[in-house]
């Protein structure tokens, strides 16, 4: 199944604002999160990536340094990678998965992961200092609906908001 037989299938089960793809991106929004999902140019991997908004300037240097903890082994990502969009300097969370390992039900639960890890950092970046509270305790090994052992990730469950 190609990336667009994935996209048909998730847009009719979701019902999410979806644009038209441009360029081979589809921007989705959900809970008032924009997100988008690519190929890369072999057509082999697939990416979700996000924006979290900038926290305040006075946050901004816990603010990285907790993004750049929860990327050691993905831990707090939910196995995305924080990095800096270098056309806009935003801070982007960037999941990527190999799309021969993604039919439509594996591929729900990975967006769905997705927006529920995005919505965290959101809040972290914009809720005044909320940031996950006790370390390696507040993470745990989480696998999809559907049980793709492909899939799994250090994913934030405790103490973070759930979409």
């Amino acid at each position: 199944m190609d990336l667009e037989q994935l996209i048909a299938a998730f847009d009719s089960a979701a019902g999410l604002e979806q644009a038209p793809a441009v360029d081979g991106v589809w921007k989705f929004s959900a809970d008032g999160l924009v997100f988008g999902v690519t190929a890369d140019d072999s057509g082999e991997n697939v990416f979700l990536f996000g924006e979290v908004s900038a926290p305040p300037p006075d946050r901004e240097e816990s603010f990285r340094k907790v993004a750049l903890e929860a990327n050691f082994f993905g831990r707090g990502t939910g196995g995305a990678v924080f990095s800096l969009n270098p056309e806009t300097g935003a801070y982007t969370l960037v999941r990527s998965e190999r799309l021969d390992r993604l039919e439509p039900k594996s591929f729900f639960s990975l967006v769905e992961m997705f927006v529920n890890t995005l919505a965290a950092w959101e809040a972290i970046a914009t809720a005044g200092g909320v940031q996950p509270s006790g370390g390696a305790d507040d993470f745990a090994r989480s696998e999809p609906p559907g049980g793709d052992a492909g899939l799994q990730s250090d994913f934030p469950i405790g103490g973070f908001l759930q979409v």
